[in-house]
């Protein structure tokens, strides 16, 4: 039998512009999510509290990050101090690692400059780093490793590319000495490098805290980050409020954790304005300044998904009440035809003559 193109009814050209409309905002509130996703998770030193949880924790982790001047004094004391502090805190909570893995970790910094010897001196960044710094910022590695906290090795550094290639020509350059002020240091591993707010990548090198400390006295700790368990919202943020305590000018403590999920990067969006007046006179690393500027272009990214959820909601309205009685007439038809099909499948079928033998018997009898 021969179908009558005439007898088809054509799709209206309004449909087709609704459904081009939402296929489009669908797409791009799509791709924006995704440019969220990615961004984020660049900063891979916001996420080390799910890292630890992957390794088969018992607990909820909190991650959080203090940020201190030089005036707080803030010092390798107060670091045995807090982790006196966590011991007895976690055996009053008891809270106890079953697997003999340890409950806690932390890591601090500082940051300065050195003058690399070479035929024209290199003014090199410096961050002198401590305990677990590298857990917290897994910093890529184009060869070699991470040092570790010990006085047996507390003369390897790690440089950043752009210095292997001033000085060497090369990243491969494991095992050689870089000098500064005459003093020999082995290069343990090569970074890849970090860029400026310029775009332009600078000479920089790690190294132990304790060994800068003694080629600059004047350094100080600017960074404490601590990993703790969080079996109830605020719990760690508590504890360590409890412990550090200066001018409030003077330092800050953030909550690394869940800084950019959804709730969070709300409030982001209706206190920016707030968020661009410094209150404090902490100078942040290079990774906390790239957070923020992160959080803000979330929150920018966010308030357009919103925009575009509205349209949306408006376009559908819009078809809703245009096309309604299209509409009702079409879910009308599609429970008509579901209907006929469910009556028609063999379960239905089944049920049904088993119903009339049972009606049959009765009336039989």
């Amino acid at each position: 039998m021969k179908t009558h193109t005439k007898d088809r009814k054509p799709v209206s050209n309004r449909i087709i512009i609704f459904c081009c409309i939402l296929l489009i905002l669908l797409s791009l509130y799509a791709v924006l999510y995704g440019v969220s996703k990615k961004e984020i998770n660049t900063r891979t030193e916001q996420f080390a509290a799910e890292r630890w949880m992957n390794q088969d924790s018992l607990y909820n982790y909190a991650q959080l990050s203090c940020f201190f001047t030089s005036e707080t004094g803030f010092n390798m004391n107060n670091l045995l101090s807090l982790s006196r502090s966590y011991d007895e805190r976690m055996m009053s909570e008891s809270l106890s690692s079953q697997s003999g893995t340890r409950l806690w970790i932390h890591g601090y910094s500082g940051q300065g400059k050195v003058s690399v010897d070479a035929p024209t001196n290199i003014q090199t960044q410096v961050t002198a780093v401590g305990n677990d710094f590298f857990y917290f910022h897994n910093i890529e590695l184009l060869s070699g490793s991470y040092f570790t906290d010990d006085p047996m090795n507390n003369d390897h550094v790690i440089i950043s590319e752009y210095l292997a290639w001033i000085l060497f020509g090369s990243y491969d350059v494991i095992g050689k000495d870089v000098f500064i002020s005459s003093v020999p240091y082995y290069i343990c591993g090569v970074s890849k490098d970090a860029y400026s707010n310029g775009g332009i990548a600078e000479p920089h090198i790690f190294m132990q805290y304790d060994l800068y400390q003694k080629i600059d006295s004047s350094v100080f700790i600017s960074c404490y980050e601590v990993l703790l368990p969080n079996p109830i919202s605020d719990f760690a943020l508590n504890i360590v409020k409890s412990y550090i305590s200066y001018n409030v000018l003077d330092y800050e403590i953030i909550q690394n954790t869940s800084r950019f999920n959804l709730i969070n990067t709300l409030k982001n969006l209706n206190n920016l304005t707030q968020r661009n007046i410094k209150t404090n006179k902490v100078i942040y690393p290079e990774w906390e300044n790239s957070a923020r500027i992160l959080e803000q272009k979330i929150a920018y990214l966010l308030l357009v998904r919103i925009i575009i959820l509205f349209m949306i909601a408006i376009t559908l309205t819009f078809m809703i009440v245009i096309y309604r009685i299209n509409i009702s007439v079409f879910f009308e038809k599609t429970y008509k035809a579901i209907k006929t099909k469910v009556k028609n499948t063999k379960i239905a079928k089944a049920i049904s003559n088993k119903r009339r033998k049972e009606y049959e018997e009765m009336e039989f009898h």
